[in-house]
C-alpha cells in the first residue's frame, strides 16, 4: 500500500522509518526542509503517523524480503522522476547465539532482511538516484560489523557484508552516486533494552548488568541517541558530504 504527492525537490527514500533511528532520520530530513519518502513494514498505523507529523511525499508499507513488498516499492518510486538519496535503517537484531547454535531458518532471515533486501531496494531505488544526477546511498552497518564479538555471528555477517556493498555502488556511481556506511553503537530506547534482555540472559547477567556493563565501555558513559546517529546519516546522504565515498563512519560514541 502506498500514498503519494510530487515534491518541488527529489526526495530522499527512508526505508525502515518506523524504527528508533529511521523516525530519527525522517524526523531530522523534516527539520532540514528535505522531502521524503517512508516505508516501513507491519507498523502501518506508526507509519501514517510519522507520514503525517513529517509531512512525508509518499509512504509505503512493504515486506522487502518478498517480490510483492518490492514491487510495491518500484511501484511507489514510479511516481516519482528522481531521487536525492536512500537511507536504509531496515535490519533484525537475531538471537545471540553462537555460530554451532544458531537455527539454520533464523540465519537465513538475518541475510534476507539486513542483507538481501538491502541490495534489492538499492537496485530499484539507483536508477532514481542518477536520474537526479546525484545521488547518495546511505546503509546502516554497526560496530558489529567492523569487529564481530561472540553470539553476534549472523548480525555481524549480515553487517559486515553491508560495507562491501556500499563500497560497491560507490565504485560503479561514476561520481554521480556516493554510497557510505554507518556503524552505531549501542542507541539507547525501549527496543535497544529488549535486545539487551537477550544478550544478558545468555550472558548469565541480569539486563542492568549486562547494559552498565556497555555504557562502561563509551567514554561519558553514556549511550548514543538516534538523533545523533540520524545527523550522521542525513549529513552522509547530503551533498555537503560530497568528499566522503565508500567509507564506513563509526557513530558509537567511543566505544570502540
Amino acid at each position: 500500500m502506498s500514498t503519494s504527492t510530487q515534491p518541488e525537490r527529489a526526495p530522499v527514500l527512508v526505508l525502515g522509518a518506523t524504527g528508533d533511528l529511521g523516525s530519527a532520520v525522517a524526523r531530522r530530513l523534516r527539520a532540514e526542509g528535505t522531502p521524503a519518502i517512508l516505508h516501513a513494514y507491519s507498523r502501518p498505523t506508526e507509519l501514517a503517523y510519522l507520514a503525517d507529523e513529517t509531512g512525508a511525499v509518499a509512504r509505503v508499507e512493504a515486506d522487502l524480503t518478498t517480490e510483492d513488498g518490492l514491487g510495491a516499492l518500484s511501484d511507489t518510486l514510479a511516481g516519482f522522476e528522481s531521487l536525492s538519496g536512500l537511507i536504509n535503517c531496515s535490519g533484525i537484531n537475531p538471537s545471540p547465539d553462537t555460530v554451532a547454535e544458531i537455527d539454520q531458518s533464523e540465519w537465513q532471515l538475518t541475510l534476507d532482511v539486513n542483507l538481501t533486501s538491502a541490495w534489492r531496494s538499492a537496485s530499484l531505488a539507483l536508477p532514481k538516484l542518477r536520474a537526479a544526477g546525484s545521488g547518495a546511498v546511505v546503509l546502516i552497518s554497526s560496530v558489529f560489523g567492523i569487529r564481530t564479538p561472540s553470539r553476534r555471528g549472523a548480525y555481524g555477517v549480515s553487517k559486515h557484508a553491508l560495507t562491501g556493498l556500499a563500497q560497491a555502488i560507490a565504485q560503479e556511481g561514476e561520481g554521480v552516486i556516493r554510497a557510505n556506511v554507518v556503524a552505531p553503537g549501542a542507541m539507547w530506547s525501549e527496543s535497544s533494552r529488549q535486545v539487551f534482555v537477550k544478550h544478558a540472559r545468555k550472558d548469565g547477567v541480569t539486563v542492568d548488568e549486562y547494559i552498565s556493563y556497555r555504557a562502561a565501555r563509551i567514554p561519558g558513559h553514556r549511550f548514543v541517541t538516534a538523533s545523533a546517529v540520524a545527523k550522521v546519516c542525513v549529513f552522509l546522504a547530503s551533498d555537503v558530504s560530497g568528499a566522503i565515498n565508500g567509507q564506513c563512519i563509526v557513530a558509537d560514541g567511543g566505544e570502540y
